[in-house]
């Protein structure tokens, strides 16, 4: 391990499936933990996503698994059995943080709650994950990405156009959002830990991270301001924050937000001089009640040119703007591989593919991806670190207490 890493020495219990969770794991895990991920002899659902997201989730090649468990270990317990109970417990008892999504009545059937944990690990750290909250009347409800963060927030509907039937996102946005969130949660905890030698409780919600996110529309949205949406694009509160098309069918997305400053130079940009002191448009007051009017001018002038032809042009005067791009746009973006943010990712069956890095750089060390962990794959080597011989691990293979990828 790189000791230049912020969380080298750190140790981290990480029991949880699909993707929240385990996406924060992984960060902390890039930031140097130790992260040892605990599934069941079934395995974590995630690694079958790949069904869902057509794409592979072979032992050989399973991206979408790599995504949000690269840089763990993992280790499979039948945590049904006592003596399964027990290694978690060995586990727990050197760890700094636990972690997990499990429903509430799971836990406390395990006596894996933060009461019990705390009073028996005061060091440890508790991190949960659920869909809508432990309070409330929908405390035991489940919840996933798309229901609890995308359709409860407003996200799925008010970003589309009036009589659109709702948006149908891609799975797991949300869980990234709501897992980069549980890390830095946990890191603040950490620090704590540090301090006074005590662990904390730390809870996060796909709702309340949705409400989070969500926090300017939905201030926007109370009935005391009288906003209403999803809005017609030319209904939009700026006319300069807008997707435009432009001649070659392509999109590209203008983000203006001192409109004043920038209204004389958009309006030469666009050869529309003429309005530069029009009373309709050079305000940004004079602009909302006349934005339909607005709109209907620049995408006609947006239309006179290629995309790629706009881009030099607005930069040289400092308007801030983008391509409107495509998931598969992503993978080939030159900025983001110049900023590490993507790695290729090179399978055993000789195939390869790109993927995202987790987002924060430090000045002096970064931790290379490595594969995510086959089932059970360091079963083995995980028990021998906690001071259990051969023999009794190859008992507790054979007793079905403990899994490991070579007896598959």
């Amino acid at each position: 391990m790189d000791e230049q890493l912020p969380l080298t020495g750190v140790k981290i219990v990480d029991l949880s499936t699909y993707a929240a969770v385990p996406a924060a794991a992984r960060i902390l895990a890039d930031w140097g933990a130790n992260v040892i991920k605990v599934e069941s002899f079934k395995g974590d659902s995630w690694r079958r996503y790949g069904e869902i997201a057509q794409v592979p989730c072979t032992e050989d090649e399973n991206p979408c698994w790599d995504v949000n468990n690269s840089n763990k270990r993992s280790i499979s317990l039948n945590l049904r059995t006592e003596k399964g109970m027990e290694i978690l417990h060995r586990l727990l008892a050197d760890a700094d943080v636990f972690m997990t999504n499990y429903r509430m009545t799971a836990l406390r059937a395990m006596s894996l709650t933060w009461k019990v944990l705390h009073q028996t690990y005061p060091r440890l750290i508790w991190g949960h994950l659920s869909g809508y909250g432990n309070k409330g009347p929908e405390a035991e409800r489940p919840g996933f990405d798309i229901a609890a963060f995308w359709a409860r927030s407003g996200l799925m509907q008010d970003y589309g156009q009036p009589g659109m039937a709702p948006l149908t996102p891609f799975h797991a946005v949300g869980d990234m959002a709501t897992g980069s969130i549980m890390a830095g949660g946990l890191c603040a905890a950490l620090y704590k830990q540090a301090r006074t030698g005590k662990g904390d409780k730390v809870e996060i919600s796909l709702l309340g991270t949705a409400s989070w996110l969500t926090g300017f529309p939905a201030v926007a949205a109370q009935k005391a301001y009288g906003n209403v949406y999803p809005r017609k694009r030319n209904e939009q509160p700026s006319p300069v924050c807008i997707p435009y098309e432009c001649a070659d069918g392509e999109w590209l997305e203008l983000c203006i937000m001192d409109y004043e400053r920038y209204y004389p130079a958009l309006c030469h940009i666009l050869d529309l001089d003429t309005l530069i002191d029009d009373e309709r448009f050079n305000t940004f007051a004079a602009v909302q009640c006349h934005a339909g009017e607005f709109i209907d001018l620049v995408q006609r002038a947006f239309l006179k040119k290629k995309r790629a032809d706009w881009g030099p042009v607005l930069t040289a005067a400092d308007i801030v703007y983008d391509n409107v791009g495509h998931f598969r746009d992503i993978t080939e973006n030159q900025q983001a591989w110049a900023n590490g943010n993507l790695y290729e990712r090179h399978f055993n069956n000789g195939r390869s593919a790109v993927l995202p890095n987790t987002p924060i750089t430090f000045e002096e060390a970064r931790r290379p991806a490595s594969p995510a962990p086959l089932l059970g794959e360091h079963s083995r080597e995980i028990l021998r670190e906690y001071e259990y011989t051969d023999e009794e691990i190859e008992e507790y293979i054979a007793r079905g207490i403990v899994r490991d990828h070579e007896e598959t």
